[in-house]
């Protein structure tokens, strides 16, 4: 390992419960609430008339003014006892609404709607039992909440030392843990089983741009969405690209190129209207006009892959990703707009971070984003992330890492409520495949820090550390944990881990052959792109395409018929073109970048480039075959 591979980060002080910015929304929050629970109390006991007490009660409490009658000596109490408790779960409900699809007004709708709805009910005077128990609970609430602050701040301050001396105690282990080889600039080949798991992605691809199938069609506001089953299956084509097929434009190319036009197809983007209005109280239905990285910033990094794994720069024409409002409205991007938009959203979000959903921060879409970014400066030899790096990882740091030094899922913008770390290892994992190019040794300590709670002592893969149910689908599947995780252990160079996830993936969802493309039951189509990107994965494998995008030249392969002919291999070098094949029978072949009028042979048969420095050629195949195409006097 270089030095600069065996950098890790240190967890930083933990001095503080949170953030700064993330404890003035939570004062805010609080002080929102004292000011209800004011009025609450006001009416409680400064009114006179059953109504408005019980709409006191209500202001107090999600669903409390139903318990203005509850007892459980009768029938009437028990009653509004079930009525308070149902109102507490749609309280809860409203929450995960608002978490959800970015609907803000969930919660406070449905909490002032039940005060109403309570405070319309006429069941006699108040019980003063019930009133002095509902504020002494409160009371016990607030006393149990700061007590397990108290108690969470002290264990944290003493796990983040235990943290920092195990950390500090790895120096010496970090070469057997990443110990994977990185890519040595030789022409890695795809076997026919891999061939045959990217025609799952490219199967889906190459279909007309209005037609999803073979695609799940579940939500579109959530994990499941299409926006992500393109996203995925588009980064997973374009590294294996860039990794085993630089030198064959043809449908590789056409298949990134409609992946990202299908992504500006209406249906993909019409969620926006919906979670603008109600998170955002905009009407705006673009998706890219305000914060919502969860599709600028995803979108913008499908654009720098293809470019950074092609060498084309399609999209960053001006307004070649034109977004059609069936009104007749028109939207128009590329790849410097959305950039650009980006960085105006980092540099003004209090966070540094920008939101998905409308107010929900996830630290995973942002480095998504950066990653956009830093692509973008490799291909266009600009500095624009070098301005926004130190503050980003500054708040990175110092907003999203929770006590025990686990990076948060999500985080309210708003109100500074974050979720807690669930979900198992992918959510931890998946952060450190993009870390590696953000910050690297950020990467390296969160991969260390999850890395134990993966094996047992027994040295085998612990199942229960990943989450039984597919992010991609919602279905019961550790496909996408599995994938996941595989990803990050491929990028850090962590080969066992590697071995281990694609093992359980194989064991617990096995390999299924159909019509000559492999897929995997049960698992999502967002997990089988992730696992292509994993297959596409070497050491350090994702930060080098970001970095050093490709600069083509030589002959390429172009058009093929695609199925029939599927390329393992293209690589074009001083010594001309090798590409390895696969294919029965007679098909024609197609090549650029030749020079006009020059004289080649493929294998050992003769040909001339046109004027254009383009030909095409008759060839045999009968299974996996070689091409060698050379200038005339070459080797």
């Amino acid at each position: 390992m270089t030095s600069h591979d065996s950098d890790i980060a240190p967890l930083p002080p933990y001095l503080r419960l949170f953030g700064p910015v993330t404890q003035a929304r939570l004062i805010r929050l609080f002080l929102l609430y004292l000011l209800m629970l004011g009025a609450g109390m006001a009416l409680l006991f400064l009114t006179h008339q059953d109504q408005l007490r019980i709409l006191g009660m209500g202001l107090i409490l999600p669903g409390g003014g139903f318990l203005a009658h509850a007892d459980i000596c009768t029938a009437s109490g028990v009653g509004h006892l079930l009525a308070a408790a149902a109102g507490m779960a749609t309280f809860a409900v409203a929450l995960l609404v608002w978490f959800g699809t970015g609907n803000i007004l969930a919660p406070p709708v449905a909490w002032l709607g039940m005060a109403v709805g309570a405070a319309t009910m006429r069941h006699g005077a108040l019980r003063a039992a019930t009133i002095d128990m509902v504020l002494s609970g409160l009371a016990l609430a607030f006393v149990a909440l700061a007590l397990a602050m108290a108690a969470r701040f002290a264990l944290a301050q003493r796990q983040r030392k235990i943290d920092n001396a195990w950390l500090a105690s790895q120096s010496d282990r970090l070469s057997h843990i990443f110990n994977a080889a990185p890519d040595t600039g030789d022409a890695p080949e795809m076997s026919l089983d891999h061939l045959r798991r990217l025609r799952f992605a490219l199967d889906r691809a190459l279909q007309p741009l209005d037609q999803f199938n073979g695609f799940e069609k579940i939500d579109q506001f959530q994990t499941a969405a299409t926006r992500y089953q393109l996203n995925f299956l588009a980064y997973g084509v374009a590294l294996t690209q860039a990794r085993y097929t630089p030198a064959f434009r043809g449908y590789m190319h056409a298949a990134q190129i409609a992946l990202l036009d299908k992504q500006a197809q209406h249906q993909v983007w019409s969620y926006w209207k919906l979670e603008n209005l109600w998170g955002n109280l905009q009407a705006d239905p673009d998706p890219v006009a305000r914060e919502n990285i969860m599709y600028t910033g995803f979108v913008a990094l499908q654009m720098a892959l293809f470019s950074a794994s092609t060498g084309r720069r399609d999209f960053s024409q001006a307004g070649r990703f034109t977004l059609a409002h069936p009104s007749g409205r028109r939207y128009t991007h590329d790849a410097g707009s959305l950039v650009r938009r980006l960085e105006h959203e980092y540099t003004t979000s209090p966070y540094y971070l920008i939101a998905c959903e409308p107010n929900w921060v996830y630290p995973l879409c942002n480095t998504i984003g950066a990653s956009a970014i830093m692509a973008f400066d490799a291909q266009h030899g600009e500095q624009r992330w070098a301005g926004h790096a130190h503050d980003f990882r500054h708040n990175l740091e110092a907003e999203f890492l929770d006590g025990f030094g686990r990076y948060i899922p999500c985080k309210s913008a708003r109100t500074g409520l974050a979720l807690p770390a669930i979900g198992g290892a992918m959510p931890l994992a998946m952060p450190c495949f993009f870390l590696n190019v953000v910050a690297p040794d950020l990467a390296r300590r969160q991969w260390l820090l999850l890395r134990r709670q993966l094996f047992g002592r027994d040295g085998a893969l612990r199942r229960r550390a990943f989450w039984p149910i597919d992010t991609g689908n919602y279905g019961f599947s550790r496909a996408s944990a599995y994938s996941a995780t595989a990803l990050a252990a491929a990028e850090l160079g962590d080969s066992a881990v590697y071995a281990a996830c694609m093992d359980a993936l194989e064991a617990e969802c096995p390999s299924v052959l159909k019509d000559g493309v492999i897929h995997r039951l049960r698992a999502s189509v967002w997990a089988h792109g992730v696992e292509l990107m994993a297959r596409a994965g070497t050491r350090d494998g994702f930060r080098q395409v970001i970095g050093a995008p490709r600069a083509l030249a030589g002959p390429q392969l172009d058009s093929l018929p695609y199925p029939d002919i599927l390329v393992a291999s293209a690589h074009a070098g001083d010594n001309g073109l090798h590409a390895v094949l696969y294919g029965e029978g007679v098909h024609a072949i197609g090549l650029i970048g030749l020079q006009a009028h020059g004289q080649y042979f493929a294998n050992e048969i003769g040909f001339m480039a046109d004027a254009g420095g383009k030909a095409s050629l008759s060839m045999a195949f009968a299974g996996r075959t070689n091409l060698h195409v050379r200038a005339r006097g070459g080797r």
